[in-house]
């Protein structure tokens, strides 16, 4: 799934556009553009910030804060990066409310397996899915500035778990192996997240 901006991501989370985020801009300035490893480096030393959003020139609109769109930045050759980021506990609390609703989500889902097919929640499973896609490009801005955290590895975990529960509610419409899948291996992995934010 592809956003072009943290703004329009946070409207999918029916936030109101320009809501209570606050950015600080900031210009960061390109001495390789073939060296994409040199401008995360310069990207994670921003103090206290978590960039969301990158544009290759003043003018530009910005799009979400990821490797790809980097990548498509940095292939304009500019001088320079322009940055949207927030501060890290603005970031945190956002992050940490979003990975909280996703954990009730699971819990209310998996309560609703108890007593319903599968089947009959393709619909809730395919929003409780999407909800936690949604999460993942906001988790990535910041692991691509913190390299060293366990973010990317965890949510790499997120995404195949999603994966099994999806193989697990529509192929096989088995709801013990849907509620284990959400109690076994997203529920800790959510909470995972949520002991950082």
């Amino acid at each position: 799934m592809s956003w072009r901006s943290c703004a329009e991501l946070e409207r999918r989370f029916d936030q109101q556009p320009g809501g209570d985020v606050e950015y600080s801009r900031r210009t960061i300035g390109i001495k390789d553009q073939n060296d994409i490893h040199q401008v995360l480096q310069a990207l994670s030393s921003l103090p206290d910030l978590v960039v969301v959003n990158i544009a290759g020139a003043a003018g530009d609109k910005p799009v979400l804060f990821s490797r790809e769109n980097l990548h498509t930045i940095l292939a304009g050759a500019p001088e320079s990066l322009f940055v949207e980021a927030l501060p890290i506990g603005q970031y945190k609390s956002l992050m940490g409310d979003r990975i909280d609703q996703a954990i009730q989500s699971t819990l209310s889902l998996r309560a609703m397996l108890r007593t319903r097919f599968a089947a009959e929640l393709a619909a809730q499973i395919r929003e409780f899915v999407a909800k936690l896609e949604q999460i993942l490009p906001l988790l990535n801005c910041y692991a691509l500035q913190k390299a060293g955290s366990s973010v990317a590895e965890n949510m790499q975990k997120l995404r195949n778990s999603l994966g099994q529960l999806t193989a697990s509610c529509r192929e096989h419409g088995d709801n013990v192996r849907c509620m284990d899948d959400l109690q076994y291996e997203i529920l800790p992995t959510l909470k995972k997240f949520l002991k950082l934010f």
